[in-house]
């Protein structure tokens, strides 16, 4: 079972939270909150450089495509690529209020031209930096879609665990169903898997 945690994450750093736990454990390193928050975060934020990618960069959102190339860049040894699955996608989109869907459709599909395109499972021994839906209630909805969040995902000896940054503790746990996530945060939240994935190995 993965073991390797940090403290509660600050702003929307989940993903460099969870990029820093999975070189954690894979390369047995102590890395910590203040390097995820101070070093990699900004390196991995969405630019603004398009009207998709205008609002992500806003709120200092993270890019999966930065994550690739920061990851090939600062562990060389660490494999590393951006998976993509449309079906996920579909479903995903469809837990989104009809405002969003239209820019999360255009930001998918930005990702997917320098993804791995096809149906994500689970492997052993690879940590995946996955881009969920988050929802303001216990179960999610279109009507409580609240922005996006990352969670890390891995598969070991059989059982599917996750690592959610934002807990005021946060731990790995296990789950039968990683794509949906319910009654999460003290029962508050709950989130939909995007079909975006890094997976880390």
């Amino acid at each position: 079972m993965p073991s390797k945690r940090l403290r509660e994450q600050n702003g929307n750093s989940c993903a460099a939270h969870c990029t820093t736990v999975a070189i954690n454990e894979i390369k047995q390193t102590a890395l910590t909150e203040t390097f995820a928050e101070d070093d990699l975060w900004p390196s991995i934020q969405f630019s603004d450089t398009c009207a998709i990618t205008k609002p992500l960069a806003a709120d200092k959102n993270s890019d999966p495509r930065l994550i690739v190339g920061q990851i090939k860049q600062r562990w060389p040894g660490v494999s590393v690529k951006l998976l993509c699955d449309e079906g996920q996608k579909s479903k995903a989109i469809s837990m989104v209020n009809s405002v969003m869907r239209s820019g999360m459709n255009d930001i998918f599909n930005l990702l997917v031209q320098e993804a791995v395109k096809g149906t994500i499972t689970l492997d052993e021994a690879v940590f995946y930096n996955c881009s969920y839906t988050m929802h303001s209630g216990s179960k999610p909805s279109d009507e409580n879609f609240s922005g996006m969040h990352n969670i890390l995902v891995a598969h070991e000896a059989g059982k599917n665990f996750y690592y959610n940054s934002n807990e005021a503790n946060p731990q790995w746990q296990t789950t039968a169903n990683w794509k949906q996530l319910e009654a999460q945060n003290g029962g508050n939240n709950s989130y939909v898997f995007s079909g975006v994935a890094v997976a880390i190995f």
